[in-house]
């Protein structure tokens, strides 16, 4: 920018103390933050109070973002809080511009100012320090021996001519005591400070700088402690401007700020040798106010703008690349970030109404996800991390859900399976491929901070499953009969023996067995299997025998293989049949102690827990003979619900539509549903029930109502609640999400008009002919 522009930015600089007809309280921002010895958060800024601007320093809680306490600074008559750095005994130095009489011109004259408080916010001293005619304060730094670095600019002016005659970067270095030890200006016409950053024996201050008529380019400044200067760096492509530094471990650093209205960050070797650079932006106005760094990584904040307006902008990067972009979601600007092991801190101001910008600390974790805004009430009760899961017993077999019972408001979960995978769903599934235990931990994030529990899951090997028939259906004495293991099975490996009891005392091994009965009677026939982990899974069945010459019936059935718990089954032997008579009676044994003798061949049965069911059904003629057969159901297993929507629904704009869903629940009964709508466009939803039970196996018919003043959609999940008394467990179920298009359509004109007009054609063409 040309030097005319560096005058006006300067005049912008100087609207900090033009004061507003109507304040707004709370007017202000927050200029610097810092990490307290203990580990929570200061911040200082600056509020309007009565006329004036005045310090504000305050100390939030760094898990919960509540105020812990706050103090005020106003001998001045006007205060600015721009930056704060923490020494190793705790002691806060406030650091700003304090503002005196405005000597007839726009811009006042004004001194560094800083503050020293002891850790619980008592002032010890404070100091001005001047060199020219307004000087701002714009960052701070510490180094080991707890002295304070503070940098920023000196403005000259002619006061007779009312003209700004120079710029330069000022530096200070002043002890614990508040009196200068060092300091060093900088002059190449118009240069402005505004951020620096120390590390060891290295002081490194970064702004912008521009001579006569060139462009404004970054310039960064290396020291050693002393404020000797080493060398100077520039980066002169485009328009630029700097606006803070931050070193890494190993002496590299990062400059960043702005290029051609875009963000510039410019990553150098300890030796001042460019070695990447990062440009971010496009169309839009972007800027970058201020960096931190863990030593590796780096953050940084500003602002960038969406329809004219300015919202916040914090990234994180490594030293090659961006990692992720966080923040827009606020109206203002960030000034400064401060990044540690615990998460990423970013203050600032965000509008609240038009023309009102209001102090803002904000943190986010260390991978982007919003925790918390800090806040002077209360905070609320802090999070409470819990979850459960599903089945209760898991094997390697089984895709376990994982439920989040977690107690408190929370904006984001993060879970470690112990295996070396991780979901950020509030509730996951997750399938081990691995016999043994498993530390299972769920992070919880929210306004109030974050909680972490672990908890230990087992996981079993899946006992394979069990299950033969045989062949023919009814055999005789001496009759081969091949009993075939088939349906057996193994979900997470493969079967490795199969050993027959024949009830007669015969035994057998394989999955396929030839055997044949001596003598007629009733047998129980025992199958066992073993699998390759060394579970193994019976089943017994019984087969009668008859003797030579006999025509027994033939009994038969139909059944799902797998129900809910509760779900009434319905089971249809209409298949059982008599060559030579007819059936008189069916005895079913259900495998849960539970049997029924009818008449009819079709019947209905509930089991209320979750297992392997054996059902046997034994049929008996007119002659007494009798048949039997078997088949085994699998009853539960986690709750799965599910929603079916229309994928489109045409409407006419401000009209009622109805539009109809199914609901269906497999496995489990659910208690206490309810519909989320996530709704794009000037949509009203109205659902028609609230509140209501779905049993296991069952559906429902739901009808949706809709009011569209425009086209959008509607994203609908159904949510209840899983009840599992006798294992004192209850867990929230969401369902898949239905996404429904809603269009408007366009009005028809009705059957009358078109007779009409086309009434009006007929007579014009008669008409014509005539």
């Amino acid at each position: 920018m040309r030097k005319t522009q560096i005058f006006v930015v300067l005049i912008l600089l100087a609207s900090l103390f033009s004061l507003p007809g109507k304040a707004y309280t709370s007017e202000g921002e927050f200029g610097g933050v810092a990490k307290a010895d203990d580990g929570n958060i200061i911040v200082v800024g600056y509020v309007l109070e009565s006329s004036k601007y005045v310090m504000t320093v305050e100390k939030y809680d760094a898990k919960t973002g509540s105020l812990i306490w706050n103090k005020k600074f106003s001998r001045y008559s006007q205060n600015i809080g721009k930056a704060v750095v923490v020494d190793a005994n705790g002691n806060i130095y406030a650091g700003g511009v304090s503002g005196s009489e405005f000597a007839g011109i726009e811009i006042p004259s004004t001194d560094y100012l800083i503050v020293k408080y002891d850790k619980n916010g008592r002032e010890i001293w404070n100091k001005t320090y001047d060199n020219g005619f307004a000087d701002f304060l714009m960052d701070m730094a510490i180094d080991e021996d707890n002295n304070v670095y503070a940098t920023g600019m000196t403005l000259y002016f002619d006061i007779g001519n009312k003209n700004l005659s120079n710029i330069d970067f000022w530096t200070i270095k002043i002890g614990e005591d508040g009196k200068i030890i060092k300091q060093d200006k900088f002059d190449e016409k118009i240069d402005a400070g505004f951020g620096i950053d120390v590390r060891g024996n290295k002081v490194i201050v970064t702004g912008t700088v521009q001579k006569e008529e060139e462009q404004s380019k970054y310039c960064t400044l290396i020291y050693n402690k002393d404020l000797f200067l080493i060398s100077t760096i520039y980066y002169e492509t485009g328009i630029c401007s700097a606006s803070d530094v931050a070193i890494f471990s190993d002496g590299s650093f990062a400059v960043t700020g702005s290029k051609d209205d875009d963000i510039l960050t410019v990553i150098y070797d300890s030796n001042g040798n460019k070695k990447k650079e990062f440009v971010e932006g496009g169309s839009k106005k972007d800027d970058a106010l201020a960096i931190s760094s863990d030593g590796i990584n780096f953050v940084i904040g500003g602002l960038t703008t969406e329809n004219v307006k300015k919202r916040w902008y914090i990234a994180k990067y490594n030293q090659t690349s961006r990692l992720w972009v966080n923040g827009t979601d606020v109206e203002g600007e960030v000034k400064r970030v401060l990044m540690d092991a615990s998460g990423i801190y970013a203050v600032g101001y965000k509008k609240i109404q038009e023309g009102v910008e209001i102090p803002c600390i904000r943190k986010y974790s260390s991978d982007g996800a919003f925790l918390w805004e800090g806040k002077a009430t209360q905070p609320q009760r802090p999070l409470s991390a819990d979850f459960r899961w599903l089945p209760s017993n898991p094997t390697r077999a089984d895709v376990v859900n994982f439920y989040d019972s977690s107690t408190g408001e929370i904006n984001s979960w993060h879970w470690d399976f112990g295996d070396g995978s991780t979901s950020n769903e509030k509730n996951p599934k997750h399938q081990y491929s691995a016999i043994g235990k498993f530390n299972v931990t769920l992070t919880v994030r929210g306004a109030s901070g974050e909680d972490t529990i672990t908890k230990e899951i087992y996981i079993s090997n899946s006992l394979p499953f069990a299950d033969f028939d045989w062949n023919p259906k009814n055999p005789v004495e001496k009759e081969n009969i091949t009993f075939d293991a088939s349906k057996s099975y193994d979900l997470d490996g493969y079967i490795v023996n199969y050993t027959w009891q024949f009830g007669d005392g015969s035994v057998g091994y394989g999955k396929e067995v030839i055997h044949a009965y001596n003598s007629k009677g009733n047998y129980t026939v025992n199958l066992t299997v073993l699998d390759n982990d060394g579970g193994e899974k019976k089943i017994t069945k019984p087969i009668i025998v008859s003797e030579v010459g006999a025509n027994p019936p033939s009994a038969s059935f139909t059944i799902k293989e797998r129900a809910g718990k509760g779900e009434v089954v319905i089971i249809d032997a209409s298949d059982s049949y008599d060559i030579d008579g007819y059936i008189v009676n069916y005895t079913w044994y259900f495998g849960d102690g539970t049997n029924a003798t009818t008449t009819q061949p079709i019947i209905s049965h509930t089991w209320y827990k979750d297992g392997e069911y054996n059902v046997t059904l034994i049929v008996e003629d007119d002659e007494g003979y009798k048949s039997s057969y078997s088949r085994v159901i699998i009853i539960g297993g986690p709750p799965d619900l599910r929603i079916y929507a229309p994928n489109e629904i045409k409407c006419e704009k401000n009209k009622e539509k109805s539009f109809k869903i199914n609901i269906s629940c497999a496995y489990q009964p659910l208690y206490y549903l309810n519909f989320s709508f996530d709704i794009e466009g000037d949509i009203e939803v109205i659902p028609k029930i609230e509140n209501f039970n779905i049993s296991a196996g069952s559906s429902l018919e739901i009808e949706i109502k809709v009011i569209a003043k425009e086209k959008g959609e509607i994203k609908i999940k159904s949510i209840g609640k899983y009840i599992d008394i006798e294992n004192n467990i209850e867990n929230e179920i969401e369902s898949n999400e239905a996404i429904v298009a809603i269009n408007l359509s366009e009005k028809t004109p009705s059957f009358e008009l078109i007779a009409f007009i086309f009434a009006i054609i007929a007579i014009l063409i008669i008409r014509r002919r005539k």
